[in-house]
């Protein structure tokens, strides 16, 4: 057990390894569910290998100009294994490569990424750990949302660092019939059903650059106050929303959910060699969190495409808005010995 527990430690603590850790379920439950709708035991162990890409990248919006600027590191793709015992299920991340975004081999972002998931019963929980070390980045005139010949790319920005922490949870109303562990594989959704849910968000966004994020010669695109090179945002929202599992034929599912919701924020920006701060106390903005996934359940072998979305569109005054969007998509292949 202790070397399995210093094997875990060194995966986490390399830096451009993904460590992927979920606990959908550590503890009977006590809820009576619809055996009809659900199987929550389908096996006592499985095992599984998965491919997994996390993601974490943000941008800047112009409200006079509609300008904008994204930026983002290397894409990175995990190849791994795990098994899971009954409710609990780990996976751990062996091999990832890269992509580069603008295909320049020359340049490659530093990340650590971590997404954990813990689905049990009528809870849900999402954390995030992320930091990334080097950016690719792309301006847009007309804000990204239409194809546009002066799209620009903006050289490899080694000085960019962002680091977000966070977590959200959300209760799953109808959890006698409904489940999300499905998506990962530990329980099986054997009829269609739905539910309400309700939740509660957080999460510390950093960013820091040795200078403006702003390309020189791009300023007439932005706002004065656009021209920022630290950023240190928090905050804290509730969120309202609704999810779904279709049961098809073949032990096909597909698995929708969404729940906007707002959020309390408040920013502090370095932006013309001078501080200044969004929000006294606070700003209400707003956010988006979704889960999905479209999968095989069958009584032997699955196979499950997931994925987890968290966005967040945060007024920074002066016309200027700030998006941070993470999230990660995994396709996992698991075979279950009863």
């Amino acid at each position: 057990m202790r070397f399995f527990l210093l094997l875990l430690l060194c995966f986490a603590m390399q830096s451009t390894l993904p460590v992927v850790a979920q606990l959908p379920r550590f503890k009977p439950t006590t809820i009576v569910y619809d055996t009809a709708y659900l199987n929550r035991s389908p096996s006592k162990w499985s095992i599984r290998l998965y491919t997994i890409s996390k993601y974490q990248q943000f941008r800047l919006y112009s409200g006079s100009t509609g300008a904008s600027l994204r930026y983002a590191p290397n894409k990175f793709l995990a190849i791994g294994g795990g098994a899971s015992y009954n409710r609990l299920n780990l996976d751990l991340a062996f091999y990832s490569f890269s992509n580069n975004p603008q295909d320049d081999n020359t340049h490659e972002s530093k990340t650590f990424d971590f997404i954990g998931s813990l689905y049990t019963g009528q809870h849900m929980f999402e954390i995030f750990l992320q930091q990334s070390t080097g950016m690719f980045g792309w301006l847009y005139e007309n804000g990204g949302i239409l194809p546009s010949a002066a799209d620009t790319l903006i050289p490899f920005r080694p000085d960019i660092n962002a680091f977000n922490v966070g977590a959200d949870y959300h209760f799953l109303f109808n959890s006698e019939r409904m489940t999300f562990a499905s998506l990962i594989g530990t329980e099986v959704q054997k009829r269609s059903a739905g539910g309400a849910l309700l939740g509660v968000n957080f999460n510390s966004f950093n960013l820091h650059a040795d200078s403006s994020i702003v390309p020189v010669g791009w300023s007439a695109f932005f706002e004065d106050h656009g021209e920022l090179n630290q950023l240190n945002i928090f905050n804290l929202g509730l969120s309202a929303g609704y999810g779904y599992t279709f049961v098809f034929p073949l032990h096909l599912f597909l698995t929708l959910s969404i729940a906007p919701g707002i959020s309390f924020t408040r920013s502090e920006v370095y932006a013309d060699n001078a501080w200044y701060v969004a929000g006294d106390p606070v700003k209400v903005s707003f956010k988006v969190i979704s889960r999905g996934g479209f999968g095989y359940s069958g009584n032997k072998i699955y196979s499950i495409l997931s994925l987890v979305n968290d966005q967040s569109l945060i007024n920074l005054n002066h016309k200027n808005h700030f998006q941070e969007d993470l999230g990660k998509v995994k396709l996992v292949f698991g075979y279950r010995l009863h």
